[in-house]
């Protein structure tokens, strides 16, 4: 979908209880890292790797191995705990309190969410917005690209192509001597458009991110998305310039499927419906407190 749920992934992931202490030496098959004797196994980092939610996975897999970059960023976190942990600060009566306080709060939100509000907001009524707006839940392929970029107003296309033809011929040079080693290219590939490229992205090596096949040149379009990842262009010229490509990386085109989108889609639903929800809840208590025995005491509030 083209909304975020960031907030609530992150939210969703600090609810997460600890895990069992005292990993076993050496470690079973399934344990992934063994935190000052706390264990994580495959199954526990799978469950927070799908809670994180779909975007947020394409995120960390867009920057390259994306689960074990999430496995580290857990880990950081759980340090952190552990030094809570260990000079007793969740035990101090204000912290307890806040814990309280997010658990009753947690726990409302969630029967809200998922049993005051099934009636509003159903399943069919998500699975009809999932097909309605399939477009939304479909990702292009991009790739991950560097750019050296020889302007034409500046130099004649005869000039344009020595200058990238010398350049051509050094970076060859150094994929053949490393072995086609791809980072040993990608580096010196950036040094390169830093010292020659006439692009604004020179300054950051040619780098140009992650793109879509809209978000490029239509003259070197067609080679980026035919080229695997940690291949280099010859030159390739447009109306205006001659260009030196470098794709680092590359994602097919992807459809979210509706079991990962269903989440995201039932929040931004309870989000447009919230008066529906609020009345449903509104409603819901009047019941309760006609059904409940309370009693209240002001005079002894302070």
């Amino acid at each position: 979908m083209k909304r975020g749920f960031i907030i609530l992934a992150v939210a969703t992931l600090s609810a997460v209880p600890l895990f069992a202490q005292e990993a076993a030496m050496p470690p079973a098959k399934n344990v992934v890292a063994v935190v000052n004797g706390e264990t994580i196994t495959a199954e526990q980092l799978d469950l927070l790797w799908e809670r994180i939610g779909a975007r947020m996975r394409a995120q960390y897999e867009k920057a390259g191995n994306g689960k074990f970059r999430f496995l580290e960023n857990y880990v950081s976190k759980r340090l952190m705990i552990q030094l809570a942990e260990q000079a007793d600060f969740d035990k101090s009566p204000a912290v307890q309190a806040e814990l309280e306080a997010a658990k009753e709060a947690a726990l409302f939100d969630l029967y809200v969410r998922d049993v005051v509000a099934s009636q509003i907001v159903t399943e069919e009524m998500a699975r009809k917005f999932y097909a309605d707006h399939a477009a939304e839940f479909a990702h292009a392929e991009t790739a991950k690209v560097r750019l050296i970029q020889v302007s034409k107003e500046k130099h004649s296309v005869e000039e344009a192509r020595l200058l990238l033809s010398e350049i051509l011929k050094n970076l060859f040079t150094v994929r053949m001597s490393s072995g086609n080693n791809h980072k040993v290219l990608n580096d010196a590939f950036a040094e390169a458009a830093k010292k020659s490229s006439e692009h604004a992205s020179a300054a950051a090596g040619g780098d140009l991110g992650w793109v879509t096949r809209e978000g490029l040149d239509p003259a070197i379009r067609a080679g980026v998305f035919t080229m695997q990842p940690g291949s280099m262009s010859g030159i390739l010229e447009s109306e205006t310039a001659l260009h030196l490509v470098l794709v680092e990386d590359r994602t097919q085109a992807w459809t979210e499927s509706y079991e990962s989108a269903r989440a995201g889609i039932r929040e931004y639903l309870l989000g447009t419906n919230s008066q529906k929800v609020v009345e449903a809840v509104s409603r819901a208590t009047r019941e309760l407190r006609a059904s409940s025995k309370v009693t209240l005491y002001p005079d002894n509030m302070k």
